[in-house]
């Protein structure tokens, strides 16, 4: 019998235990907008967790994890180097570790040592987690699919600390080599409470294709703004409050510019648009355009335009949202 697993064995399980659930710190490259991201994804859906699996990967239950461990009996199994121990050991694990792929509960089943226990806790994992969904609204899916569907996600910082019960708006992509439907934190997928406008884009998409333009874009008071790469779904000095016009051809819609400069038109056909900044006070001041655009969209896309107020411009006047 090796005697290390006496060592290694309560470290590895500690660790698992003590891991803080801290916020995430993925390092993603690339966060693309709705319009984007379903397009590229395979799967999106709003649906309830109904599980998460395995348990000791859901950081809620690890949370509470130190009270399910039998504290008393551990610690005497851990100085007991009889083949007897080992073996109660290796059933608590197993016991704990719920929801493990079948063949990481067939290493522990056969461990002999502690290394093998620590082999089998990794290789559950790297294979991350997996939560069932049961679908309440279909956006992009084949609707010939079961109500209930897993996505997979990392164990690491990408992964999402889905909880079960709450109601999520998933965007998912398949892999190419096992068929997994998988996200994560870089991609839009949240609670359903906090989805950021993309219900409206969503909507349109999956009832009236043929009106599912958008129009989305920023107002800001940063010229380098204006340069910003499609994928970027923010802007280094948003301007709230502005007031658009959209003149769609069969009549003019409005809306104004949120507290992150953010603005969307939803429910539009393919074609040519006109986009004017108003200034402050309209409809009840008279209508002074501060700028315009003309662009064209192509149908069930998202046409981008991003203003930036003319006081940043050399010899312009003072910013007219502020007046």
């Amino acid at each position: 019998m090796n005697a290390m697993w006496r060592k290694t064995l309560p470290l590895f399980v500690m660790a698992w235990v003590a891991i803080p659930l801290l916020p995430a710190a993925c390092p993603c490259m690339i966060q693309f907008g709705v319009c984007d991201e379903a397009r590229q994804s395979d799967a999106v859906f709003i649906g309830t967790v109904e599980s998460v699996a395995p348990a000791f990967l859901d950081p809620y239950a690890r949370a509470k994890a130190m009270a399910a461990l039998p504290a008393a009996e551990t610690a005497r199994l851990q100085n007991d180097a009889s083949p007897e121990a080992f073996a109660r050991l290796k059933q608590i694990y197993l016991d704990l570790f719920t929801g493990i792929p079948d063949f990481a509960r067939a290493q522990i089943t056969q461990a002999k040592t502690g290394k093998d226990l620590q082999n089998a806790f990794e290789s559950a994992q790297s294979e991350g987690r997996v939560a069932k969904f049961r679908v309440r609204t279909r956006y992009k899916y084949d609707d010939d699919a079961p109500a209930s569907v897993e996505i997979w996600t990392g164990s690491g910082d990408c992964g999402l600390d889905f909880q079960v019960g709450e109601t999520y708006l998933v965007y998912a992509i398949e892999d190419e080599d096992s068929g997994k439907l998988e996200t994560s934190v870089c991609m839009r997928t949240r609670r359903l409470s906090e989805e950021q406008g993309d219900l409206g884009f969503l909507y349109f998409l999956a009832n009236a294709a043929k009106e599912s333009t958008r129009l989305e874009g920023f107002v800001s008071s940063g010229f380098a703004d204006q340069n910003l790469p499609r994928y970027e779904d923010s802007v280094s000095m948003p301007a709230p409050g502005a007031i658009l016009e959209l003149d769609t051809g069969a009549g003019l819609r409005y809306t104004e510019s949120d507290s992150s400069g953010r603005f969307a038109f939803d429910g539009l056909k393919a074609g040519t648009y006109r986009l004017s900044l108003l200034a402050p006070g309209f409809p009840k001041s008279p209508r002074t355009v501060i700028m315009t655009r003309t662009f064209h969209a192509d149908e069930a896309s998202c046409a981008r335009q991003i203003l930036v107020l003319p006081n940043v411009l050399p010899d312009r006047p003072a910013n007219p949202l502020s007046q």
